[in-house]
This record gives C-alpha cells, sequence and structure tokens, in this order.
C-alpha cells in the first residue's frame, strides 16, 4: 500500500503534529559530522545506482550537522521511473514522512540507503529485497542517500570503483529494527526532508512553469513562500470544513422530532456486519435494538470474519441452514476485499432462503467499508443488489480513519504505544494488518471507495457521532447519501453508537424512508469545528505514546 502525497486535512495535521512531538534531544542527535566524499563500503556489498539518470545536484556536506547542503544524490528523471534497491538489504522503513514518501534498506554492510520523494512505494518494512528490486517510483527531486549510522556519505562513492575503500565497521542493528530505531530512522528522514525542502520546492515550482504560461512565472515567489508553509496554514482547513458542512446541513432534508417514523409493514431481515476487533461473542453492532426496528429475531443475522454467519440460536430453519462459525479478532485484520466477497456470499444465501423478503444490512465502524466493497461486488454480479433493502454505516471512515494514518505514518511495531491507543479508544491497532492499512486516509482501497462511490438503486445513509474520538464525524459521511450527526461524545461514543437512542430514531426513519433527523444550525457547524479538534486531539495524543514508547 502506498500513501498518496496529497493527504486530507487532519492528515497534514499529522505531519506538522510530528515535528512539533519528536523529542529534539532526538533530533540533535540524528546527524552527525558527513562522512568524507571518498568513503565507500567494504567490498563484499557492491551497489549500483538506483536509476539511470543523470544527477542534478551531488553530495554536498553540510558544515555542520543542521546546515543547508546535500546529504545525498538528486536526480533529474521522468514522473513514473522505476527506482531500484543498490544492493540487497532489509526493508526497515517504507512509508511518509511530511507528507512525502521514503525507504531505506538496510545493508549486511551495516549501511543504510535511502530512497527519498518518491511518487509511490511498493516495499513494505520487514520485507528483504535484492538489488534491482523495485522500491516504488521516482517524483520530482528523487534523493538518495547513504548513511553508516548518522554520518551521511556521498553515495557516489557506492557506484566508483576507483575510490579508495575505507573499512566502515559495522553496526549492530536488532532485526527487525526497535521502536526506538524506527523512531530514529522516521527522525533522520524528516530531518533531511526538511534540508530538501526549499530545492524541491524550487524544481517542484520550475517543473510547474514549464507546462504554464510564463505569466505565471511572476508569482512564483508568492507561491513558494505558501507551498513552503502550507501545511502549518490549519485555520484554512477549519474555516473550509464549516462551510462545506453548513451548505450540506441547508440543502439536506430532514425529518422534524416531531413526526414520528411508522414500523415497517412488511417482514425483512436485518444482517448485521460488526467492525475491527469484533469476534463472535462480541460485537458493537450486536446493540442496534433490532426489536424497536420491528424484526423478528429470528430474521436477524451477524456476518462471521471469514465466511458465513456467526452462531446463534432461535433462527428462521432456512437462515439456520447458513453456514455458522466463530471468529476471533484477528480474524478482522485481514483483506477487506476478502471479507466483502465473503459478506456479498452470505447477502445471497439469505436472499435465498428468505426469498421476497428485503435484506437490511447494518455495519459498525470497518463494518461499514466492507459492507461498501461488498456493495461493489453485488454490483457485479447477476441480481445482487436486487434483494437489498436499507444499508446503514454506522461510525464508518468512508475517508479513511486517523489511526489507521497514523498507525501507518509511524511504521511502528505492536508495541506499548499500541496497547495505550488500544485501552484508550477500545480499538485494536496493529500497523502491521492489512486491513489497518486499508483503513489508512489515503490508502488504494479508500481511494477506490472514493472513486466507485454506491452503486445506484442502493438506499443507502451513514450515522455518525459528534464527539467520536476514533472515528471523527467528518469522516463518516458519503457524499450524495443522507447522513446523521449523533451527540454522543468521550472514549466511549464509537462502541456505544449503535445503541443509541438517537442511533435507534435515526435507523427507524431509514426503514421508513424519511430524511435523517433535523439539527440546528448550531450543531452543523459544531458537527464541521469538533471533529477538526477531536482528529488534533487524538493526532497529538497518538504521537506522544509513540514518542515515549
Amino acid at each position: 500500500m502506498s500513501l498518496r502525497t496529497a493527504r486530507p486535512a487532519t492528515s497534514r495535521v499529522v505531519a506538522a503534529l510530528v515535528a512539533v512531538v519528536l523529542p529534539p534531544v532526538l533530533l540533535a542527535g540524528v546527524l552527525a559530522e558527513p562522512a568524507a566524499a571518498g568513503s565507500r563500503p567494504p567490498d563484499d556489498v557492491a551497489h549500483l545506482p538506483p536509476v539511470d539518470a543523470p544527477v542534478v545536484d551531488p553530495f554536498r556536506p553540510p558544515a555542520t550537522p543542521f546546515g543547508p547542503g546535500n546529504r545525498g544524490l538528486t536526480y533529474d528523471l521522468p514522473p513514473g521511473t522505476p527506482v531500484r534497491a543498490t544492493a540487497d538489504g532489509l526493508v526497515v522503513f517504507a512509508g511518509v514522512v511530511a507528507g512525502t514518501r521514503h525507504v531505506t534498506v538496510l545493508h549486511a554492510d551495516g549501511l543504510r540507503t535511502s530512497y527519498s520523494f518518491l511518487a509511490d512505494v511498493s516495499v513494505r518494512r520487514g520485507q528483504q529485497v535484492a538489488q534491482g528490486d523495485v522500491m516504488g517510483t521516482g517524483g520530482i527531486g528523487f534523493h538518495l542517500g547513504a548513511r553508516d549510522g548518522d554520518a551521511y556519505l556521498d553515495p557516489a562513492g557506492l557506484f566508483d570503483p576507483r575510490i579508495v575503500d575505507v573499512r566502515l565497521v559495522p553496526h549492530a542493528e536488532p532485526l527487525p529494527p526497535t521502536d526506538a530505531g524506527l523512531l530514529r530512522e522516521h527522525a533522520a528522514l524528516r530531518e533531511l526532508v526538511e534540508a530538501q525542502r526549499p530545492g524541491l520546492l524550487r524544481r517542484m515550482w520550475s517543473t510547474a512553469v514549464e507546462h504554464a504560461a510564463p505569466l505565471v512565472g511572476r508569482y512564483a515567489d508568492v507561491v513558494l513562500a505558501t507551498w513552503h508553509t502550507w501545511e502549518e496554514i490549519q485555520p484554512l482547513s477549519v474555516v473550509e470544513n464549516v462551510v462545506r458542512t453548513v451548505v450540506r446541513h441547508l440543502r439536506q432534508r430532514c425529518t422534524p422530532a416531531s413526526v414520528a417514523a411508522p414500523p415497517p409493514a412488511d417482514e425483512r431481515v436485518a444482517l448485521l456486519v460488526g467492525g475491527l476487533g469484533s469476534t463472535s461473542d462480541e460485537a458493537s453492532i450486536d446493540q442496534v435494538d433490532v426489536d424497536a426496528l420491528g424484526y423478528d429475531r429470528a430474521d436477524v443475522l451477524r456476518y462471521r470474519y471469514g465466511g458465513g454467519r456467526v452462531p446463534a440460536d432461535g433462527l428462521h430453519p432456512a437462515l439456520a441452514d447458513v453456514t455458522a462459525a466463530p471468529y476471533g479478532a484477528v480474524d478482522t485484520l485481514d483483506d477487506l476485499e476478502a471479507r466483502a466477497r465473503e459478506l456479498a456470499d452470505l447477502v445471497q444465501q439469505v436472499a435465498a432462503a428468505r426469498p421476497g423478503l428485503p435484506v437490511d444490512l447494518y455495519a459498525h465502524s470497518m463494518g461499514g467499508l466492507v459492507v461498501r466493497a461488498a456493495l461493489l461486488e453485488l454490483e457485479g454480479r447477476p441480481g445482487g443488489l436486487e434483494a437489498l433493502g436499507e444499508v446503514v454505516t454506522l461510525g464508518t471512515p468512508h475517508s479513511g480513519a486517523d489511526l489507521a494514518t497514523m498507525a501507518v505514518l509511524t511504521e511502528q511495531s505492536h508495541g506499548p504505544h499500541v496497547a495505550m491507543v488500544r485501552d484508550a479508544f477500545d480499538v485494536e491497532v496493529d500497523p502491521h494488518s492489512t486491513a489497518v492499512r486499508q483503513m489508512a486516509e489515503s490508502s488504494a482501497f479508500i481511494d477506490r471507495l472514493r472513486a466507485e462511490g454506491i452503486p445506484e438503486g442502493v438506499s443507502f445513509r451513514t450515522v455518525g457521532a459528534r464527539g467520536d474520538l476514533v472515528v471523527t464525524a467528518d469522516k463518516t459521511d458519503v457524499a450524495g447519501h443522507p447522513s446523521a450527526i449523533t451527540e454522543a461524545a468521550g472514549p466511549g461514543a464509537h462502541a456505544a453508537l449503535p445503541g443509541s437512542s438517537a442511533t435507534t430514531r435515526e435507523l427507524q426513519l431509514a426503514l421508513a424512508g424519511l430524511p435523517p433527523a433535523c439539527q440546528s444550525l448550531f450543531d452543523a457547524v459544531g458537527d464541521a469545528v469538533v471533529p477538526e479538534l477531536v482528529a488534533g486531539a487524538t493526532d497529538g495524543a497518538a504521537l506522544a505514546m509513540f514518542a515515549s514508547a
């Protein structure tokens, strides 16, 4: 999975907070005096250039650890050019730092090579790579770095056999790298980004000017200054979000509190989908008040991560024949695309078992993303969508989850800070899992759902909680479909959302074909401002845990 450079506003908060939270004492020790340009590693590791392209900015060692200079080689290459490993090694970092993509490889000689300002990353941390394997694709200002411990070397010395060897002592690095080692790597890459930023911005601006009217050139200084500080201008994103939310509030039809939702006139089947960390014995989605919604308990069942349904007593005989088995929390960490196919299979089995009855889908948190992908799967099957009734997601991160983004950005192992996040927000956060990576704000999976949208003809709506600390309310809606925001707030709001009385009211309105409940203009503004504040606080708390782990 790769993360795009252009990220949502809250992700820019993450990038900005990294620079603030990382301890100054750690940053101060990242860079030492660069080694002389003639240094090269032992003969037992042979390196080759990562690309066949000219170097536009050679190694220029800074006079001081934090001074100006070029701590590697900057290449001029067309966007999309494959970038290859200079030698065999272990990927010890693959991710985003300050909005830019990087890969670091640890080689047998103790040297690290870094591949920075990539357009795309095609490897992941912990992967063994061979010389020539593709690390990703190059972007504007692609940079190759080489480090011996904290000392930056001239990467050209890796490829030129005429340079006199200087034997370096390999550095003992625990494999896989420890949390402290990964934090140090992240800090080193951030320092490199900051050192390269002015030159990178100039190259990006030059590239843009080449393809724009010459008139644009006169604004170069203004644009560069704005670009350099763009990530720091967070109030603009808040204002933009307020305007967008208020406009949506004014345009969306709503149901006054005085209007009672009539119960469904016909029999229906309720198919529930739990979220990340749920099990066959416990899931927040089980709190949905199916009695108040008018369902017969015999027609209520829950999807099992791994295929089929979870075991339940008293089901209608036809539904009881559907394959059932227990599942554990670890089963929710696998590929969501595969889970979506399983859910699509279950929908079709239920429809065949109870012909003529609408199948309503209710999903909580990550389960809503599984539903979204299952809708696309059903759309491609003959008659796949015909059996569906109402589809409602509760607290689902349709725009990606901040905590998932944080997990991917930090690229940390399952350490103490992960346990702290899990305990604080009652959610399992495993940065190594496929599901968590897919929930990150700029994952290919989220991009696909955003691009494909909801299939035509599906009655779809969303419910979020204004003070949800796990999935902020601004990430729970889907453009073009009814959305409701409830008053729930606090660390337990996310888990409690399915069972709240406000959610029950919204589900009753959905079954009756009525718009979401009306809310005040003040609440609409709060729906924009509160998520920004919660997202910033959540990112800061997660980063603090990360830095102190």
